[in-house]
């Protein structure tokens, strides 16, 4: 039996997720990365992306076993236990398609049709669709499931 470890999502809001897992597979700035009891001690920024977590009741590490979040960057701090701080974090189940097709949708016309190439603004825009096209790939499961 592998061992377990305590992870906690946060979020400015509410305590997204605590329990204990397995593994949990998070986006980096450095690319995907996997946490599990016993890694050395890491703190790391997190960029936009899916959040895979193995629950301590799941026997296999096949991907259909994974609860899959999105996750709005922020960052991971692994000591004895691993604390993820996030803006926003959202479950498959509860993300809405019309309103993340529609904000996408806002942010590439905007960047289509922007004349005064305000970098921040650009920049905005480029996160809203990252983070749209996060959503849309965990509503349908994760993107690693869609290989």
């Amino acid at each position: 039996m592998s061992k377990l470890v305590k992870l906690e999502v946060i979020t400015p809001s509410k305590v997204f997720y605590r329990g204990k897992v397995r593994l949990l597979i998070a986006r980096t700035l450095e690319g995907d990365e996997g946490f599990m009891a016993g890694h050395s001690w890491a703190c790391k920024l997190l960029d936009i992306g899916e959040l895979w977590i193995l629950e301590e009741d799941k026997g296999s590490y096949n991907d259909d076993d994974f609860r899959v979040a999105a996750i709005a960057g922020g960052f991971i701090d692994v000591k004895d236990s691993i604390i993820i701080y996030t803006d926003a974090a959202e479950w498959s189940e509860d993300i809405d398609m019309d309103r993340v097709l529609s904000e996408k949708a806002k942010a590439e016309d905007w960047l289509t049709h922007e004349t005064k190439h305000d970098p921040n603004e650009i920049e905005r825009a480029r996160i809203a669709i990252a983070k749209a096209i996060t959503r849309m790939n965990v509503a349908e499961g994760g993107a690693r499931r869609k290989r």
